[in-house]
């Protein structure tokens, strides 16, 4: 998937999060950040991962303590002409995570044992 609005779809039906996991690219000359997200708290449910390629500006808030959500994530082109930003990933409802990236990549689909 490459598509934006396609990712962006898909991102308001998985709002449960599994995991995020920063990673440093070749030679430390970057991040990568996998995201998987689930679409609901129940053991078994669908899943997707995606890999967001050298991230910069990470901002994560209030996450923890508990099961976290991201509940309205939004994923839209940033234009400047800068080298490593062509994106930019938002929560617009409650800015618990925010973050640039270059490019990004669904690396699985789990439609999990409920469906």
């Amino acid at each position: 998937m490459s598509n934006l609005a396609a990712l962006n779809d898909v991102l308001h039906e998985y709002v449960y999060v599994e995991s995020l996991h920063l990673d440093s690219e070749d030679g430390l000359s970057g991040y990568n950040l996998l995201m998987t997200l689930a679409k609901s708290a129940d053991p078994g449910a669908a899943t997707i991962a995606v890999i967001f390629f050298n991230v910069g500006g990470l901002n994560v808030r209030g996450f923890g303590g508990g099961l976290t959500q991201f509940m309205d994530l939004c994923v839209s082109r940033v234009e400047g002409g800068l080298d490593r930003i062509r994106y930019e990933l938002v929560d617009e409802e409650e800015e618990k995570i925010a973050f640039n990236f270059h490019s990004f990549k669904v690396l699985s689909e789990d439609r999990g044992s409920g469906e």
